[in-house]
């Protein structure tokens, strides 16, 4: 009697359940570590005889496990059930940035894929699931071809896991040849990601393969639009084959057949819910193979679809200047500096935004010169010193301006200035010594300077051997060491 209630115990017993630590990092597009990131698995598989030679994939149970990432960017899970996972990650602010579809088992098992390493500053999210394609393991009923074809996809899951640890692997160490091999192998075993062909194409145009690339960007198009009617976010999608597009015309832009580049941005600016980039490619193009006028058009496009984007009011001014419409270029300069003020409202700390708006700055205030609105210009210039990452050039337009102006004190203090920033630059040691010199006098037949003087001198002719003002700046010396005077007038800045 005590035997059969030891046996009905026993199998009143619940199955044994094996359970796996899971752990990983996510790195954000600037590669620095993703605090606050969500982190979702849910179970959608469980793996039945793993140690057959044909294990068998049933319905999963449905839990999810949940985590967020560390400051590090890194978290850790335990006690996560073996099977089959969809796994997705959303920054903090709630937006999906990656999914797959992972096997959790024993770290000794092939298969297996217990780690998760996301670093958007490599490259696409090349591990993420294209739309449309996921296997619906959810369906009621599921035949033996089906479990066949959940059993081969999950196979092939694992497979593309451990081909893109290697991928980032070989990115890290800059590996190229590397890279590519396994975006091959990648692509041969699902080539319906167009994220590999990207990443492929991106690879080879860095190695200046533009004919290789161009294969690869069109065919991550041709794939992207294949999966379009199916995408669960139609407006990112349509980016996506925009993006393919202008990567694609980049490539035959620098072949040198503009184009063909130009047919690709423009079709590309038809498809994507974010048309401005491909106006701006274009525009670049144009500037590029001397089509100034058209570029003025497709620049002024690209602002229209998206005015938020200082850079391309810093290359339409350009183009302005270029064709001789100083007024039109200063108007969009000030456009793009207001475009910059506003997204460094958002993010001070945006250096390159920063500098952009110190680079337009000094271009206006040397187009108010031409127009000799000179006071305008001076307080254009102060602008631009106090934001530059090269304070040196805006100082020094000031000391220039000031210089022509004869207003001698204000045009020392900002080569000073020019020469803090940069003590090698030349110019700026003329016009300091140019200053100096015309404070000096003479003394019983000795001409003799300010302090500093012969110092600016020589570092002139020390920075610029060949300079323009060398002539100039040897008469000075020639004076100071007791020479004829000669004719000697200060040249020009």
């Amino acid at each position: 009697m005590m035997t059969c209630c030891i046996l009905l115990m026993a199998l009143l017993l619940p199955p044994q359940r094996w359970t796996a630590q899971i752990s990983g990092q996510i790195l954000d597009r600037d590669g620095k570590p993703m605090a606050g990131a969500h982190i979702t698995y849910k179970n959608v598989g469980i793996v039945e005889d793993p140690d057959t030679e044909h294990p068998r994939i049933i319905e999963g149970t449905g839990r999810t496990y949940k985590i967020k990432t560390d400051k590090k960017g890194s978290f850790v899970m335990i006690g996560v059930d073996y099977g089959i996972y969809e796994v997705e990650v959303k920054a903090p602010d709630g937006s999906v940035i990656y999914t797959d579809k992972r096997r959790v088992g024993d770290n000794a098992d092939r298969d297996a894929a217990n780690v998760l390493t996301v670093d958007l500053s490599k490259a696409a999210p090349v591990g993420a699931v294209a739309p449309g394609a996921e296997t619906n393991l959810a369906a009621e009923k599921k035949g033996k071809e089906q479990e066949q074809l959940i059993h081969q996809e999950n196979a092939n899951a694992a497979k593309i896991n451990r081909l893109v640890i290697e991928f980032h692997g070989a990115l890290r160490s800059q590996d190229w040849p590397g890279a590519i091999k396994l975006l091959e192998q990648l692509i041969a075993i699902d080539p319906n990601r167009w994220e590999f062909y990207q990443n492929l194409g991106t690879i080879q145009a860095n190695l200046t393969h533009y004919e290789d690339a161009i294969q690869s960007f069109a065919k991550g198009a041709e794939v992207a639009e294949k999966i379009l009617p199916n995408a669960a976010d139609q407006e990112e999608a349509k980016k996506n084959i925009g993006d393919l597009l202008v990567s694609e015309g980049d490539a035959y832009n620098r072949l040198g057949k503009l184009d063909e580049a130009l047919a690709l941005y423009t079709k590309a600016a038809g498809i994507s819910s974010k048309p401005a980039m491909a106006h701006y490619h274009a525009c670049n193009a144009l500037i590029n193979h001397g089509k100034t006028a058209e570029a003025v058009e497709r620049c002024k496009q690209a602002i229209a679809k998206d005015p938020a984007q200082w850079e391309f009011y810093q290359v339409l001014a350009g183009a302005e200047d270029t064709l001789g419409k100083k007024q039109d270029a200063i108007e969009t300069y000030r456009g793009g500096v207001e475009a910059a003020k506003k997204m460094l409202a958002a993010n001070p700390d945006a250096g390159h935004t920063k500098n952009g708006m110190g680079q337009m700055l000094n271009s206006e205030g040397n187009l108010l010169v031409h127009q000799k609105k000179y006071d305008e210009s001076l307080a254009v210039f102060s602008q631009a010193a106090e934001v530059s990452a090269y304070p040196a050039m805006p100082y020094f337009n000031l000391c220039a301006t000031y210089f022509n102006l004869k207003r001698p004190e204000e045009a020392l203090a900002a080569c000073d200035n020019a020469l803090k920033s940069d003590p090698t630059m030349a110019d700026a040691y003329y016009i300091k010594a140019s200053v100096l010199f015309t404070r000096g006098r003479e003394i019983q037949g000795v001409y003799s300077a300010p302090a500093g003087t012969s110092e600016a001198l020589n570092k002139y002719l020390q920075y610029a051997p060949n300079g323009p003002h060398v002539n100039a700046v040897h008469q000075m010396i020639n004076r100071l060491d007791g020479a004829a005077p000669g004719n000697y007038q200060p040249a020009k800045p």
